[in-house]
């Protein structure tokens, strides 16, 4: 009878122990399955954003690669059997092969709901397409397309009924800022289709864990193992997805921004940081006459060449490209990183790009690029700036806004007045350490803007000016103390004794000129020193 309670005994304990075994291990996988299941989530999701991102920055390059004017020469099929339509389709296939798309193209909007294609880079005659060849606009992201909105299509409710392929569109303008046509780039679905459906396939996994053997809880780690390796696999292929974000991204971004974003895509969000930042605005003289004298294809050459000098003088000294408008550069200096030295930074990038202008103009005067040289105004200022993603989820732009960021544009063009290159505000020449060699001008109040600001014209690093610039600029802060001094006769004298070292001097011919006519006609004797200008 002792036997048999023993005997019992011991199957019970060994039926509790493979229950407690079968919990456990169902616990375990449970576990194993969830942390599975939210790393290739998680991996999806990052995909899925940088998919987005990818696109955008496709499309929105493929909208300034063609001109207006090249595009609208072909609108029948008989417009595209010329050379040039084979060299556009070239210089496509070019595009997409540094993009890493499969497909670039451009369609108009042809009425009654239809869009009319004009080029792509397909080379196979089945299915390319060309002025004959349209279809209805169904998307929303081609109507929105239409409306001068870039966007891709929307990767949080993908389905397997777009066929393979998921686009980015972008608007194309022309010349004058009117719409003209849509610029699109497509890529493969196979990649974010497979990681959704790992996940899809993960949660079912999770629903029936619990009723689940210890065995099954073996084979479950195997495969997890399995798994582990499919998501290492996953993790290359998505190294090589960031490879081409940073490509598509450091043509205006610096390094540090590029980083940021491919680390942590949430940052592609709206919202603003308020820091101490410097902002930079550069302008190139007369560059309306010079490019109403050259064609449309002679002028992107000219910008690209020239906008592609000066961004990477920017680059290098760890700005930021905020936007180009034309021949217009600006840039901000202190984010998206926090850079102490940001008005040193900044400065130094003005005076290497007027070192470089030289070089610049002497290639461009030798090949023809451009009937005259190109000289450049720069405007810089330091103060409180809100910087981050700003517009709207759909269409947003890492910038800077501020009065600080107004005044630094002002600046830009007060150069015009005093006949100088670079203008810089006092808040900037205070945060360089006294490392640069600058003129005091002015004090000024510029429109649009209550509060006067002493400016500078900021000329060489103190390291590398020569002794004779320095001199120079001592004797022009004699004759801005006797300036300042009301002694209009002496001061006149000393900027005149300036003009015998540096003729063209535009800073010493300007208060020369203001001395001139002080002497006549005096300022009151309450006057502060502000000047208020009336010009932009």
């Amino acid at each position: 009878m002792a036997s048999d309670d023993g005997n019992g005994f011991a199957k019970a304990t060994g039926l509790k122990l493979i229950m407690g075994l079968f919990f456990v291990s169902s616990l375990i996988l449970l576990f194993v399955s969830e942390f599975a299941n939210r790393q290739t989530t998680r991996l999806a999701d990052m995909i899925t954003e940088l998919t987005q991102s990818h696109l955008i920055v496709s499309a929105r390059a493929l909208s300034s690669l063609i001109s207006v004017e090249e595009l609208d020469r072909y609108h029948t099929i008989e417009d595209t059997q010329t050379p040039e339509y084979g060299k556009i389709r070239e210089r496509l296939i070019k595009f997409a092969e540094e993009y890493n798309v499969l497909y670039a193209y451009y369609w108009r909007e042809y009425g009654d709901g239809r869009l009319q294609y004009i080029v792509d880079n397909d080379l196979e005659l089945e299915t390319q397409v060309n002025p004959g060849y349209f279809l209805n606009i169904e998307e929303v992201v081609e109507r929105h397309a239409l409306q001068g909105v870039t966007g891709a299509t929307d990767l949080g409710n993908y389905t397997p009924a777009w066929k393979g392929l998921i686009t980015g569109y972008a608007p194309v303008y022309d010349s004058e800022g009117n719409f003209y046509c849509v610029a699109g780039v497509d890529a493969s679905d196979a990649f974010i289709m497979s990681k959704h459906e790992e996940s899809r396939k993960l949660t079912i996994l999770q629903l029936i864990t619990l009723p689940i053997s210890i065995l099954f809880a073996i084979i479950n780690m195997l495969l997890y193992r399995r798994k582990a390796i499919q998501i290492e696999d996953a993790h290359i292929k998505l190294q090589y997805f960031n490879n081409n974000l940073r490509r598509a991204f450091s043509t205006y971004l610096s390094e540090e921004v590029v980083e940021e974003i491919v680390t942590d895509p949430t940052r592609l969000q709206l919202g603003g940081v308020k820091r101490n930042m410097t902002a930079i605005f550069t302008d190139v003289m007369n560059f309306t006459r010079i490019a109403e004298s050259l064609a449309p294809e002679q002028l992107v050459d000219l910008l690209n060449y020239y906008l592609s000098s000066m961004s990477d003088i920017v680059l290098e000294q760890k700005g930021t490209i905020d936007k180009y408008e034309g021949d217009a550069i600006m840039a901000f200096f202190g984010a998206p990183l926090d850079i102490p030295d940001h008005a040193l930074r900044a400065c130094v990038a003005a005076i290497k790009i007027k070192r470089l202008e030289i070089e610049v103009n002497k290639h461009i005067m030798e090949k023809g690029i451009s009937p005259s040289p190109l000289l450049t105004r720069i405007g810089i200022n330091s103060g409180e700036m809100v910087v981050g993603n700003m517009g709207t989820q759909k269409k947003m732009n890492y910038t800077i806004i501020s009065n600080a960021v107004n005044m630094a544009s002002r600046l830009e063009g007060v150069n015009k007045q005093y006949g100088t290159w670079i203008l810089a505000s006092e808040m900037v020449v205070r945060e360089t350490d006294d490392k640069l060699l600058a003129r005091r001008l002015d004090k000024i109040r510029v429109v649009g803007i209550q509060e006067a600001v002493r400016v500078y014209e900021l000329l060489e690093t103190k390291a590398d000016a020569s002794v004779a610039l320095h001199e120079q600029v001592a004797l022009f802060h004699k004759a801005m103390d006797l300036f300042e001094a009301r002694n209009w006769q002496d001061a006149e004298n000393t900027f005149r004794q300036v003009l015998t070292i540096v003729p063209r001097d535009g800073p010493s011919l300007f208060f020369a000129n203001r001395c001139r006519q002080y002497r006549n006609y005096p300022p009151p004797k309450d006057w502060d020193g502000v000047f208020n200008l009336t010009e932009k």
